[in-house]
């Protein structure tokens, strides 16, 4: 196997287990549909990954759907919810993405650390490309590229928490971070939806398909009131505005877009097999999401990713 990825250094990539809020409840509640004439059943309704091993009662991870549009029937968006108390994200480079002239090769192999693998839960895809917005980017000492004022930021602390606002809030947190990533400005911020996203013509900030298409593949990640629950959000043939009132729904008092289009989003959870040396993809969060058989554990990831580890 190639030698480990580009994690935080050592003193900086084991945040210590923050301990239990009992005021946190984990499944979260479930959450009301957005508009009642399309709603389904199942909407806003976590239930657990029966593929993840692990105990049913107390599941590390949960899944739903919110069906956010207020009359298009068949628009949906697939969520998973993480309890940040009992497990650790990490954010890694890939390969070429971001492109960055200051950060070694060597240190951006675009997987999976080695001395990980065996906590390895899921793999959710990173943002744009570099040049798609030149949003930066840190992990540990290694500065990708220099964070935009105005960009909104998703930020992995040394206590296990994580933050998504405008860097101008994120950035006097900077001596408690392990990572960050910025993306396109805030979907959901302090709980207020962005305005820009009721018109299409701003709404192409948050990015378009090659086409021009606006209602296209996106993700996003969020997080609720206490930071200590992660959200992630999958969309096909959807708007900003459709991700953004999702992940409200959800519970994000705070979303960032993360990357777009079919090709480029994935939400992957992975599997120990008794008999394998490496973890096994055993479930996507969408039925058809294109992944290799091994990228991320042994065949080098291209893009950077976020990696979730269930806590020592």
């Amino acid at each position: 196997m190639p030698a480990a990825s580009a994690s935080p250094p050592a003193s900086a990539s084991a945040p210590p287990v923050a301990p239990a809020d009992p005021a946190v409840a984990f499944p979260p509640a479930a959450f009301a549909a957005p508009y009642e004439r399309v709603a389904r059943p199942g909407d806003g309704v976590w239930s657990g990954l029966p593929e993840l091993a692990g105990s049913a009662a107390e599941p590390l991870v949960v899944r739903s759907v919110v069906h956010p549009h207020p009359v298009k029937r068949f628009t949906s968006v697939a969520l998973a919810a993480f309890d940040l108390r009992r497990v650790e994200v990490r954010l890694a480079a890939g390969t070429a993405e971001p492109e960055s002239h200051v950060v070694p090769a060597g240190r951006r192999t675009g997987l999976v650390p080695a001395s990980e693998l065996s906590r390895l839960l899921a793999v959710f895809n990173g943002g744009f490309q570099a040049r798609h917005g030149h949003y930066g980017m840190r992990i540990g000492e290694d500065l990708y590229l220099p964070p935009l004022p105005e960009s909104c930021t998703f930020a992995l602390t040394r206590d296990g928490s994580a933050i998504v606002d405008s860097w101008s809030a994120v950035a006097p947190h900077e001596p408690q971070l392990i990572a960050w990533r910025q993306t396109p400005p805030c979907l959901v911020q302090q709980g207020v939806m962005n305005p820009s996203l009721e018109r299409d013509a701003t709404a192409r900030k948050w990015g378009v398909s090659i086409e021009g298409k606006l209602e296209i593949r996106r993700s996003a990640v969020g997080v609720d009131a206490s930071g200590q629950v992660l959200l992630f959000g999958i969309g096909e043939e959807v708007t900003p505005k459709d991700l953004a009132v999702a992940m409200k729904a959800a519970g994000a008092v705070s979303s960032a877009q993360l990357d777009i289009n079919w090709s480029y989003t994935r939400f992957l959870v992975y599997r120990q097999p008794e008999a394998a040396a490496l973890p096994e993809v055993v479930f996507t969060l969408l039925p058809k999401m294109k992944h290799g058989r091994k990228e991320y554990v042994s065949d080098p990831a291209p893009r950077d990713f976020f990696y979730v580890l269930r806590k020592q």
